[in-house]
């Protein structure tokens, strides 16, 4: 009886995970053709920036399924360029078609004080930071696609190719960078992604 309760309730959650899928996905932006540049001192003063493009799925699928009209992408678009310009890091937005749209952003904090960043949102994890105060160390994890999308968003054409610096002062406990140097007493870390599987930054500062 207890096997079978565990496997209605196994089936009941891959079930709800599908049916959330598209809502999941309705918040979600990709990178594609992008460059990362983060750079950070040993106080945690730090300036990030992203140069490139952002693909919103669902509007990519209903242009391709034809389920959006021109009306109803009109609408989408003006919605999404509102949540972007909610950041006033957003230096420049533009929208290219196909619902991907071209930005810059451009970023300087103190990730001490903030104790946490993400870019682009909660939902849509380009690229996180976190300060451990306990062991006075920051994490910087990339986060790009969940591997539950990644057929899906295969499906739709999406291909996810960017470049990745990360330039510090700070030291290094833990990397994950394809290349490191240290020049002048600055560590570089730095990843070329070509595509949706290929591994992102996981870097532990301290």
């Amino acid at each position: 009886m207890l096997s079978r309760a565990c496997d209605v309730c196994r089936a009941f959650k891959r079930l709800l995970t599908v049916l959330c899928l598209p809502l999941l996905l309705a918040g979600c932006y990709l990178p594609e053709a992008f460059t990362i540049d983060l750079s950070m001192q040993r106080n945690g003063d730090y300036r990030l920036s992203y140069r490139g493009l952002l693909v919103q799925p669902t509007l990519t699928e209903g242009l391709l399924n034809k389920s959006l009209d021109a009306e109803g992408e009109k609408e989408k678009v003006a919605s999404i360029m509102a949540d972007l310009k909610r950041d006033s890091a957003v230096r420049r937005l533009t929208y290219n078609g196909r619902g991907v749209f071209d930005i810059v952003y451009e970023k300087r904090g103190n990730i001490m004080r903030e104790k946490s960043f993400v870019f682009v949102r909660r939902q849509s994890r380009i690229l996180e930071m976190f300060f451990h105060s306990e062991r006075n160390t920051v994490e910087i994890r990339g986060g790009f696609v969940p591997d539950r999308y990644q057929d899906r968003l295969t499906a739709l054409g999406y291909q996810m190719t960017g470049k990745i610096e990360i330039r510090t002062t700070a030291g290094i406990r833990s990397h994950n960078a394809a290349e490191f140097r240290e020049i002048n007493g600055q560590n570089r870390l730095r990843w070329e992604i070509k595509s949706i599987t290929d591994p992102v930054p996981n870097v532990i500062l301290g």
